[in-house]
């Protein structure tokens, strides 16, 4: 674990992010990114196509409440978008026919790191997006095609390997990953509670 925090907490509370909460979400963009610049990958070294675009795609997934922000007490310490639709250049449409969801910008507080949060979260998040689509088999996720460190990261959790698929954008993020469902109960004692209401 990182910078010295130290988890006495059991618990951790999930809640939408607000449109105007767009710097907070890019906030934990960013600090990643600045991690990432130490290790072997060129994911987030500059905002994807642009700053501008990067900030439009993001905006939109929070005016959509697709964006979800992991808090500890007030602190963010983590974020996910979900989406029930996959690119649809990246996915074929064989592949898009079974329903799935579909992770976006699953990122946690290096001061976290270590902690099994990711794990939990991308697990909450599968049971979150299942909940409003029933027929969902699959939790998929593109990733940043160079950062193979991350590949190895979803292989740890389950994930199986698709391909790499370039798109007519040229998007960095080619490398395709799926794992069923978890089953709908969550752990008996699930870190990640959900706000109520949201």
């Amino acid at each position: 674990m990182a910078e010295g925090i130290v988890l006495t907490r059991s618990g951790y509370r999930i809640r939408l992010a607000l449109p105007d909460e767009i710097g907070i979400v890019l906030g934990l963009i960013d600090d990643a990114a600045a991690w990432l610049r130490s290790k072997h990958t060129t994911q987030w070294r500059s905002p994807w196509p642009s700053a501008d675009q990067r900030w439009k795609r993001v905006h939109e997934a929070l005016l959509n409440r697709e964006t979800w922000l992991l808090l500890d007490a007030e602190r963010p310490i983590g974020t996910v978008s979900i989406r029930s639709s996959g690119h649809m250049e990246l996915w074929t449409p064989e592949e898009r026919a079974v329903e799935a969801v579909y992770l976006h910008r699953l990122v946690i507080d290096r001061a976290y790191a270590g902690a099994g949060l990711g794990a939990e979260l991308i697990g909450w998040a599968g049971r979150e997006g299942a909940s409003r689509q029933r027929d969902a088999r699959l939790i998929r996720i593109d990733v940043w095609t160079d950062n193979v460190e991350l590949h190895a990261y979803y292989r740890r959790l389950g994930f199986r390997h698709v391909a790499i698929r370039t798109t007519s954008d040229r998007t960095p993020s080619g490398a395709l990953f799926e794992r069923p469902l978890d089953p709908p109960e969550p752990a008996r004692h699930p870190r990640i509670t959900k706000w109520p209401g949201h």
